[in-house]
């Protein structure tokens, strides 16, 4: 199974095996490009555990989107709980594309249940666009899914994660309803702060580091792109920049250029 993927990703596409994995590498290149680069300094096995990973990942966050209700969405939620049960219960598997990969990587790498669930739960509270009730709760639901997201990736290459890697996703999902503050202020972020949210993901970023010092090199992959939160920072703490009306954009070229530099001098 995990040569198809390795044939489809490759620097000459020699055959595409199965073209669903190949439509879904592409489809991670523009829906979660900062996690699909770092994942490519991860060597081969590992970085196709990554990318099936975010894969995943990418269905849970795509349901609200393609979903034609709220009753639609939580149906396909209940699904994926239930392809996932029959994974740890060792039963057949659905034909969907994704769930041999998928399972394959939980098994082999004891990818705790909990871990999965908490990250459907997480991105099922999408569904509902009222607004967070105090920034407590925003950094639960980011803790739910990107933090829950970095464990899982982390554990996928053979890391167990650490407090710092649940921290370093946290600020990295704060990071990202900040960004997004100019479409949600009016509604799932419309009882928080946005200079608080800035401030809370800084905090967060920094504790992380200190607990990501203990952590082996070869986390590197799962981890890479919390490198771009100063970036961001830098950006959306700017006296300048209007949060109800600025898009906040970070050229491909320059993330790759932070990437690398993490890269050659071992630095988030």
């Amino acid at each position: 199974m995990q040569e198809d993927l390795v044939i489809n990703t490759g620097i000459f596409k020699k055959k595409f095996i199965n073209m669903e994995l190949y439509s879904l590498l592409s489809q991670l290149k523009h829906s979660d490009p900062d996690r699909y680069r770092a994942a490519v300094f991860a060597d081969r096995n590992s970085r196709n555990n990554l990318n099936i990973i975010y894969g995943f990942h990418y269905e849970l966050a795509k349901i609200p989107e393609i979903a034609s209700d709220n009753l639609v969405g939580s149906i396909r939620y209940q699904w994926w709980r239930e392809v996932v049960d029959s994974i740890y219960s060792n039963n057949s598997l659905n034909e969907h594309y994704i769930l041999q990969y998928l399972s394959n990587i939980i098994i082999q790498h004891e990818i705790p249940r909990y871990w999965i669930d908490k990250l459907i739960d997480g991105r099922e509270r999408d569904l509902n666009s009222t607004s967070f009730s105090d920034l407590n709760e925003a950094k639960s639901y980011c803790r739910n899914t990107s933090g829950t997201l970095m464990k899982i990736a982390t554990k996928s290459i053979g890391i167990n994660p650490n407090e710092g890697v649940l921290k370093a996703g946290e600020a990295w999902g704060l990071i990202g309803l900040a960004r997004s503050y100019k479409y949600y202020h009016k509604t799932m972020l419309s009882n928080i702060n946005f200079n608080e949210i800035c401030n809370e993901a800084s905090d967060i970023y920094y504790s992380a580091l200190i607990d990501l010092k203990h952590s082996p090199d070869k986390i590197f992959p799962a981890v890479a792109y919390i490198t771009l939160i100063p970036k961001f920072l830098e950006k959306l703490q700017n006296e300048k920049h209007k949060p109800r009306v600025d898009p906040i954009i970070l050229s491909p070229l320059s993330k790759k250029i932070c990437l690398l530099k993490a890269a050659l001098f071992n630095i988030y």
